[in-house]
């Protein structure tokens, strides 16, 4: 992405946040992504077709989205979450943030890298934040990863199971071929 502070991406993303996903249309969100992606165009497609397919089969994929009742979901849904679980959500994808920077930072190589993108948590997870800097940003990104831990069905279990392979990954030795991870 080339500018994540693009205007149209700022109020596209203002307004996911007061209202969720009811008050922005896909056609919406995909034009604004389109403006600042520097990606291959397929990658979007692919995304815009999944939508569909999924309309067409009477699925909402933007009701799954930690999104879709805007900040005030993300606000009722932590102040809801049990305390246990809550911290269980912010150490496990606190883990997993540190892991990947220190996997990207230290140990990236070609095969690395392959056995990290071949897994639907590139997608779901590094993508969309997994990498956590310092300061207000990381602590951002750790929310939102916070918030799909508790919200999202089945996104805990494979944050789990993409951390576990992480952990494969940097005790390996550097010179192993990690595409068999």
């Amino acid at each position: 992405m080339s500018n994540p502070f693009d205007t149209a991406l700022v109020r596209i993303g203002a307004r996911l946040l007061m209202g969720g996903t009811a008050d922005v249309s896909p056609e919406e969100l995909t034009d604004a992504w389109r403006s600042v992606w520097t990606g291959p165009p397929e990658h979007l497609d692919r995304i815009t077709a999944a939508h569909l397919a999924a309309d067409h089969a009477g699925d909402d994929l933007r009701a799954l989205s930690p999104l879709a009742r805007g900040l005030p979901g993300w606000v009722r849904a932590l102040q809801n979450a049990d305390a246990h679980l809550l911290c269980e959500a912010v150490r496990a994808c606190t883990k997993a943030s540190s892991t990947l920077a220190k996997l990207l930072m230290e140990r990236a190589d070609a095969g690395m890298l392959t056995v990290l993108m071949d897994d639907v948590m590139w997608d779901h997870w590094v993508r969309a934040g997994g990498i956590a800097p310092a300061g207000r940003l990381g602590e951002a990104a750790i929310t939102l990863s916070t918030v799909q831990y508790l919200l999202v069905p089945g996104w805990a279990e494979d944050l789990h199971r993409y951390q576990d392979r992480m952990d494969r990954l940097l005790a390996a030795p550097t010179t192993q071929h990690r595409t068999t991870m």
